[in-house]
């Protein structure tokens, strides 16, 4: 199985700047590649004839495309408006829920996951801007909260009674669902979904918040950024396919925002969550 890791000089980096995906090391375990699903999802984004990045914003979106602006607008009124980089990054994530809808997956799966996916963008890029975070950093919470589960639509779309099957034992036994995930499908959402976008050239820090979403300990930091942000708007949200522990943190959470000073904050982001909910997705 292979990691991704980011490596940074130091570990305050902010998201502003340069990356490549040279700065990605890859730690091999008994020589497996990671998340073998990832790569055969990627032919159905190609069966409707697109052939690069550029040519996937082109294609009309349907309803998904709708909730997003909505949710883009409101962000942009605090935050400016989202790079462009980091728009193509979000249009190709409203791609893939798009194509997953097509796929032999029960449909209000899909739907759950894309309003917890949305809600949770949403959220983490309030919760950047609550904190002081530059423009670009609060675009990088918004769009990785969108993508941070989308290693479960590969999963969905390749494995889809299996993954549910594994859902189901971590909702109704209380088990980890990254060690279920292993366990039964050899890799993590996570691990999957990195893995998927990383073929696709999406940046280092979504990347990061994708593969790390449910676990931000594993990346040395000692400062508030977007995998923060991610991290706190998926279990204050609380929906999801997985549930995220229902808005409940652990002791674990606990800990990792209490270290970066985050802790006291906690109570003002889920006075938020109303409002949120309330918003128009249909």
């Amino acid at each position: 199985m292979t990691e991704y890791w980011p490596r940074t000089e130091d570990d305050s980096w902010d998201g502003d700047g340069e990356r490549t995906h040279e700065s990605w090391g890859a730690l091999s375990y008994g020589g497996e590649s990671l998340a073998p699903w990832s790569g055969s999802f990627s032919p159905r984004l190609l069966i409707r004839g697109h052939t690069s990045f550029d040519e996937l914003q082109a294609q009309k979106l349907s309803h998904f495309d709708r909730e997003v602006k909505v949710h883009v607008e409101a962000v942009s009124g605090d935050a400016g408006m989202i790079p462009i980089d980091l728009e193509r990054a979000l249009g190709f994530g409203v791609e893939v829920f798009l194509l997953s809808e097509g796929c032999a997956v029960e449909s209000s799966r899909i739907v759950s996951l894309w309003r917890h996916s949305l809600r949770t963008g949403y959220l983490a890029a309030l919760i950047a801007l609550n904190q002081g975070s530059n423009q670009r950093m609060v675009w990088q919470s918004f769009v990785g909260g969108v993508l941070h589960d989308i290693g479960m639509l590969v999963f969905l779309t390749q494995q889809p009674e299996v993954f549910t099957t594994v859902v189901e034992i971590a909702q109704c036994r209380g088990g980890n669902l990254a060690v279920l995930e292993r366990q039964v499908l050899g890799y993590t959402h996570g691990e999957s979904g990195v893995t998927f976008l990383a073929r696709w050239g999406i940046e280092d820090m979504l990347l990061t918040i994708v593969a790390f979403h449910d676990d931000p300990s594993k990346v040395p930091h000692s400062t508030f950024g977007p995998l923060t942000a991610v991290y706190a708007a998926n279990f204050v949200e609380g929906g999801g396919i997985a549930q995220d522990g229902d808005g409940v943190i652990g002791k674990d959470g606990e800990e990792y925002l209490t270290r970066l000073g985050l802790w006291d904050d906690l109570p003002i982001w889920q006075s938020w969550m109303p409002n949120i909910q309330q918003m128009a997705i249909h």
